[in-house]
């Protein structure tokens, strides 16, 4: 279309602008003759009523108000070109004609249609399309920022799009290997890296791609062709100089290492592949992240799965024991003590949520595995499957989950019409089997998704970045059900009953404890709601306590985080700094035994620090109400005739009250009365799920305040003093993390436990590669130490 601006004569209103435009005829119209007639005479009609007498202008008026097409087009056509006008079948006579008709009324209003003063502007008809290229940078741009807000689980459909345009776009077959390897998809992330070799052969990245691709799939065969690319790679880089060189050799190396641990590991699992009940191995010690020795990995597998003496059963839904939304259940096949690995899988899906929204990621991870991996969609359709189970479909289902090469035949349908479908199935089985961790993230594990829930559990699970690790929490003999802590357990019946109920499609909780609750002498459950109403009574003064110190906290906070940017901006104080607690296991490793007051005061180093007295001004008044309802509540149900479990269970219903009384006993700095509430807390938490990070933290808690009871100075030998607490801190410590801890990890783990809040082990790793992370965000660093770093990525990312 081509634009005519015609210049007006001074003092003149300007032409109406379809009067002095002219289409450029060398492609589409942009507007049709109808609707060109229109809205021209729309602009003219006005301006011809103003004009008087003469037929002429009457004929003129007729003609505009009727829309007259041979007017119209005159109009337009007052140009000097006669070929824009003869393209309309008219012969030059009758142009001539109605272009001085034309020129006539355009005189009259003052128009100059000299030919001269006329400026033709040619547009070009791209007002609904867009050039391909432009269209193409475009949507590139906006994959590569995807990618970089975290949100690996939308590049999929953006890539494949982009490669139908330019199948040799090989970032483009690099961003699709990156967000394939963080998603764990280790069969298409093997694929695409491989289309990324065949453009850029030579280059360090996507063969690197290829070899996490092998070594993540932890088949035998793959891991060692991984093994000895990453050790070729490692040649290669040490030869080559540059910034970033040593670290890419370094992270090599560990590479190595890695596919060295789990071939090792598949050795072992191979040796004991026959028999019937066989253990669970572990690749790799958790003493090791305890103690700082082990870094997370980006991309591979920072644990191997391996899956011990349990197996996935029938379960009858009115059978005792647990609750949950399918009818599976998880049963040992052997005798376990506490603290005996049960099983170790490494995620499904992993996200992070720092919203209530953001759990679609989760959702879409799903979808984007099932459609893209063959191994994910047979492991989807399995915990999809609401079929009945006999034995022959249990072995048949374990023997998936052990053996990394049983694929579907291939990947879901990736159709429109299919998707609607995979996508409400999988929402309702990230509401049915998400796994809430520690730091706002949630992932997808098999066995804990067919597992059942208790509110007493038999195990405890511990989650190592995206690994999932579940031991024991009490000896069980062979053909007894593994359930796992799922949904909170520190809350009188009526509300967790109420969570269970209203998750995903809801379930009626069965397990021991909610059956003895349900009947429950009505003394206990006065007592119970009496120690409910005495905390209510106090309750806007416990919650003005509570917001005045996490605002003091907070402050602190700023403070420290202060202090420590000064310390890491100081090369000779940083390098300090960095030792924290990463060097604890050779800080202890000349331990041989108990470990010596020095050792001990070393330790205390890296308690966090007591909440000083002017923090926040407690009222002794509040302390002693609450203490007294406390007390009294445990006479009550002291003097009942119940087995010493149900009182345990009636106790730890509780934990939210007990909480708030120890926060302010330790404001108060009673340590005699911190002593007495923590001990009977601390019964009830290990006796409803032991190893459990509430136990963990209750035992360190009392330990704490056992010493300071018996010299607040902790001048004499806290050995001598503490004995009894200082093995109840090693008991719970143990059932979590393994019986084989020595005294310096046991030491490390405790210093941990002791500076952190989080209710699981991801406060020691920070995860930066699941969806909804940007891995090039620095991790947050604390006084409390430095996060360890995550390997792997500066090769790739």
């Amino acid at each position: 279309m081509a634009q005519v601006a015609a210049a007006p004569r001074a003092a003149v209103p300007a032409a109406p602008p379809l009067a002095a435009r002219r289409p450029h005829w060398h492609g589409q119209r942009a507007l049709s003759q109808r609707q060109a007639a229109g809205l021209t005479a729309i602009c003219c009609v006005g301006a011809l009523r103003r004009a008087a007498g003469g037929n002429s202008r009457r004929k003129v008026l007729r003609r505009a108000e009727t829309g007259d097409e041979d007017l119209i087009q005159n109009i337009r056509a007052v140009m000097s070109d006669k070929e824009v006008v003869l393209k309309e079948n008219r012969s030059e006579e009758r142009e001539t004609e109605l272009q001085n008709f034309a020129k006539e009324w355009l005189e009259e209003q003052g128009m100059d249609y000299d030919a001269s003063s006329l400026n033709v502007i040619e547009v070009k008809d791209s007002s609904m399309k867009e050039d391909p290229e432009t269209k193409y940078r475009t949507d590139k741009t906006l994959m590569m920022e995807t990618y970089d807000r975290g949100e690996i689980q939308l590049m999929e459909k953006t890539c494949t799009d982009l490669l139908a345009v330019k199948p040799h776009d090989a970032e483009v077959w690099r961003m699709r290997t990156l967000g394939r390897l963080r998603l764990k998809l280790w069969d298409s992330a093997l694929e695409s890296a491989r289309r990324w070799i065949a453009f850029e052969p030579q280059a360090l990245n996507p063969r690197c791609a290829e070899a996490f691709a092998q070594a993540g799939s932890q088949e035998s065969t793959q891991v060692k062709e991984a093994r000895v690319r990453f050790a070729q790679l490692y040649k290669e880089v040490n030869k080559l100089e540059g910034e970033g060189i040593r670290d890419a050799a370094v992270e090599l190396q560990e590479c190595v290492w890695r596919c060295d641990e789990m071939l090792e590991h598949k050795e072992a699992e191979a040796a004991v592949a026959e028999e019937a009940c066989r253990p669970c191995n572990l690749s790799a010690r958790p003493a090791t992240v305890l103690t700082g020795a082990r870094p997370p990995h980006f991309f591979l597998p920072n644990f191997a799965d391996s899956v011990g003496p349990v197996k996935v059963v029938q379960a009858d839904k009115e059978e005792l024991g647990g609750g949950a939304v399918h009818s599976r259940k998880l049963i040992v096949t052997k005798d376990v003590q506490a603290g005996e690995p049960l099983f170790v899988q490494n995620a499904m899906a992993f996200a992070s949520l720092d919203r209530a929204g953001d759990v679609v990621r989760l959702k879409t991870s799903l979808v984007t595995a099932a459609t893209l991996s063959p191994r994910q969609a047979k492991l989807v359709d399995i915990l999809l499957d609401r079929s009945e189970w006999d034995d022959s479909k249990s072995d048949e289902v374990m023997e998936a989950l052990r053996d990394p090469t049983v694929v579907r035949e291939k990947p879901w349908s990736s159709e429109p019409d299919d998707m609607v479908k995979h996508f409400q199935a999988c929402e309702e089985l990230v509401l049915q089997a998400q796994v809430l961790t520690g730091k706002k993230y949630s992932g997808i594990w098999m066995l804990p998704a067919l597992a059942r829930h208790s509110c007493a559990p038999s195990a405890n699970h511990t989650i190592w970045g995206d690994v999932l690790m579940a031991r024991a929490a009490r000896p069980l003999k062979a053909g007894d059900e593994v359930t796992l802590g799922l949904f909170e357990l520190w809350f009188p019946l009526e509300m967790r009953q109420d969570k269970f109920t209203h998750t995903g499609p809801g379930f009626w909780c069965r397990c021991p404890r909610c059956e003895a609750e349900a009947n429950f002498d009505p003394r206990a459950v006065e007592a119970a709601a009496d120690l409910e109403a005495r905390f209510q009574q106090q309750g806007s003064r416990i919650q003005a306590v509570m917001e005045t110190l996490d605002l003091k906290l907070e402050e602190r906070k700023k403070e420290l985080e202060k202090e420590y940017d000064a310390i890491r901006d100081n090369e000779k104080l940083n390098k300090e700094m960095d030792e924290g607690l990463l060097g604890l296991a050779d800080r202890f490793k000349s331990l041989k035994g108990a470990p010596t007051d020095a050792d001990i005061e070393e330790l205390r180093k890296y308690f966090p620090e007591r909440n000083e007295p002017e923090l926040v001004d407690v009222k002794p008044d509040l302390v002693n109400d609450l203490l007294d309802a406390v007390e009294t509540f445990e006479m009550e149900v002291d003097t009942l005739d119940m087995p010493e479990e149900h009182r345990h269970w009636l106790v730890s219903n509780h934990l939210g009250q007990y909480g708030q009384l120890i926060t302010l006993l330790r404001l108060r700095k009673d340590v005699e009365a911190q002593r007495r509430v923590v001990d009977r807390l601390l019964d009830a938490v290990a006796t409803t799920l032991p190893g459990c990070f509430q136990h963990q933290k209750l035992s360190v808690l009392l330990w704490e305040v056992a010493a300071l009871c018996a010299d607040p100075t902790l001048k004499q030998k806290v050995m001598d003093l503490i004995p009894k607490e200082l093995e109840r801190v090693r008991d719970a410590i143990k059932v979590r993390y393994g019986e084989d801890l020595d005294d310096a990890e046991i030491a490390a783990a405790l210093a941990r436990i002791s500076a952190t809040t989080v209710l699981d082990e991801n406060w020691m790793w920070d995860i930066t590669w699941c969806s909804g992370r940007n891995p090039g965000i620095e991790p947050v660093r604390g006084p409390s130490g430095k996060v360890l770093p995550v390997l792997g990525s500066s090769i790739l990312v």
